[in-house]
């Protein structure tokens, strides 16, 4: 699970992505025929990726009508949702556009009928597309004691691929910047484990946006990953 060619143009993505409610304009035709192909990649392991452009999205979205949906089929890790959805975003960043996960900012009855939703399917978040109207935004994150228990220099006394890791997932974005997950580093793994939060519903789904940030995070140290399920989480080596 969670298993994913991760392409390099991710890794300064994932520090200049930022979430975008206004937008001067879709995609155009050549990045949404880029998008849709990454979503045909991503629709595995219990998940669909779909583009669409038109009504579904409210109002607090302006400027574009193209959104992402991740469909999920029951019994499947809201974590393996948010890993995918993420590495759209990664994409949609590295080609200049601008990105927003919703968890409330749709309508899910025109969602539903337009992926022609099965009763054992489920779509929890979209994820809005366009070009940005607005110079990035990135909110403060959690410093490095409070999330793993370790300040930079501990963190650099392990190896150079956990520290890349670490950093990347520290930035990852999550439902009211809550970032609702615990980091644990050691000599031979990173793990991304549960949080207590106030918005338990998306948290998983967070946790998973954190992991796709850590396997890229992994990827600059030139590192390919492998994620395992662990007591309150995931933990991953390389």
């Amino acid at each position: 699970m969670f298993e994913l060619n991760l392409e390099k143009k991710w890794i300064d993505a994932v520090y200049t992505r930022s979430s975008v409610r206004r937008y001067k304009g879709a995609p155009d035709k050549a990045q949404l025929d880029s998008l849709g192909v990454l979503c045909r990649k991503l629709s595995w392991q219990g998940i669909k990726v779909r583009m669409f452009k038109g009504p579904g999205l409210k109002s607090q979205i302006k400027g574009t009508d193209v959104y992402a949906v991740i469909i999920a089929k029951r019994g499947t890790p809201m974590e393996v949702e948010g890993f995918m959805g993420e590495a759209l975003v990664l994409e949609a960043t590295s080609m200049g556009l601008g990105t927003c996960w919703l968890g409330a900012g749709f309508y899910p009855d025109i969602i539903n009928r337009n992926v022609d939703l099965q009763t054992d399917e489920a779509v929890h978040c979209v994820i809005a597309i366009g070009k940005a109207d607005l110079p990035p935004f990135n909110p403060k994150r959690k410093d490095l004691v409070k999330l793993c228990g370790m300040d930079e220099a501990q963190l650099g006394a392990l190896g150079v691929w956990q520290k890349d890791a670490v950093l990347a997932a520290r930035v990852a974005p999550s439902a009211v910047n809550l970032q609702p997950w615990k980091i644990v580093a050691d000599k031979t793994s990173v793990s991304i484990l549960e949080a207590a939060t106030i918005y338990k519903k998306y948290a998983p789904l967070d946790r998973g946006i954190c992991m796709l940030h850590a396997a890229v995070g992994a990827l600059k140290a030139g590192r390919t990953v492998t994620w395992k399920k662990v007591d309150g989480g995931y933990a991953m080596r390389a």
